[in-house]
């Protein structure tokens, strides 16, 4: 991930990672001094004068407005005080936490290690990233989704992800995505002559923690609707 405040076109500061403050009146970025790649010498003499700050990662891209009314350097970090132009709302430090995360771990997360913000972020930062796929990325006629181990709705969106596309697979964070994304893959199968087939792979652990949530009861109806045939693995080893 790269962060960047820029003057214009020019770059006054280049960092990993910020963090966004917001206060009554005010907005507090800080920024800590061992993340911070670069800095031209005009950084301290921006006082009451509106940067961009650019926000990249992979393909995602966006940039807000700051006003700066004042710059506190410490030992450790920068801390910026100003007024946060953001009219449209799209500034959200979760996915900022979430791009740091997957940049420092070289982007081999361990899903069930996350909690459930990060896990949030992590499919909402896919759909800024993949969108809504037109075409199912895994093209086996069998279609294999490990539900061994979910426990919540957004671990079977990522299996499901995760299952039928590459990487940053995104199969939605709720219910009405979830259906949009069926959709899509309903548009991408119909024209194929071979059936489909979803394997279920923890088939026991699903029933079990899936027994009274709505997604449970729509789960075998939409994937069967749009053309799969839905077989369940086996979970025991003999």
């Amino acid at each position: 991930m790269k962060i960047e405040f820029l003057l214009g076109e020019k770059i006054l500061l280049s960092t990993k990672y910020i963090k966004l403050i917001t206060k009554k009146d005010f907005v507090k970025i800080i920024i800590k001094k061992e993340d911070i790649k670069f800095a031209d010498f005009q950084f301290g003499k921006i006082l009451n004068r509106e940067l961009d700050i650019r926000i990249c990662f992979k393909s995602f891209k966006s940039e807000y407005i700051f006003n700066i009314s004042d710059v506190l350097f410490k030992t450790n970090e920068v801390i910026l005080l100003g007024v946060h132009v953001d009219s449209l709302y799209l500034y959200d430090q979760g996915y900022i936490d979430n791009f740091k995360l997957l940049t420092d771990k070289k982007e081999k997360i361990n899903w069930y290690q996350l909690n459930k913000k990060q896990k949030y972020y992590y499919l909402r930062g896919c759909y800024f990233l993949g969108g809504l796929k037109k075409t199912i990325e895994n093209r086996k006629p069998a279609v294999v989704v490990d539900l061994s181990n979910v426990k919540i709705d957004l671990d079977v969106y990522y299996e499901l992800g995760k299952a039928f596309f590459k990487s940053y697979g995104y199969f939605g964070t709720e219910l009405d995505s979830f259906v949009d994304c069926l959709i899509n893959i309903s548009k991408s199968i119909k024209n194929e002559k071979h059936v489909f087939i979803l394997k279920i792979k923890g088939y026991e652990n699903f029933k079990k923690n899936f027994s009274d949530n709505i997604l449970s009861e729509i789960f075998y109806e939409k994937f069967t609707n749009i053309g799969f045939k839905i077989e369940i693995q086996n979970d025991f080893k003999k």
